[in-house]
């Protein structure tokens, strides 16, 4: 579905079948309502970051090297989008990995609908990576 939305051409999923283990902890979490996916949020730790001003556009130049989990990809069905299920899923990822949402990193680069997201959980800017 997101591929298709946003018209990209590789998966957003690499893993079929039987769920694996991976070194930099490879997970999805899935929001059903009613039967119907409302989200999903592809996600992976990583310890390479920078802090990006999202009022300024520049990204800052000082690197941080703690591990965070980095959002890979995001998606909101379209009929359930302004309706708190981008945020939620964010604050699920932060919950699993055991840090406030300030401190997830988001992957670049970051779709307009993806900033404003980032901005309204995160006002005083974002890692990114």
């Amino acid at each position: 579905m997101p591929q298709k939305e946003n018209r990209y051409d590789f998966n957003s999923w690499s893993h079929v079948g039987t769920p694996e283990v991976t070194p930099d902890n490879v997970r999805a979490l899935l929001l059903k309502t009613n039967s119907y996916v409302a989200g999903y949020l592809a996600a992976h730790d990583v310890s390479r970051h920078r802090r990006w001003d999202l009022t300024d556009g520049s990204p800052s130049s000082d690197q941080d090297d703690t591990l965070r989990p980095r959002i890979i990809l995001i998606w909101v069905a379209d009929v359930y989008r302004h309706r708190g299920v981008g945020a939620a899923l964010v604050q699920a990822l932060a919950d699993d990995f055991g840090c406030q949402v300030a401190d997830v990193s988001w992957s670049t680069p970051i779709s307009d609908a993806g900033q404003r997201l980032a901005r309204r959980l995160s006002p005083m800017g974002i890692w990114i990576s």
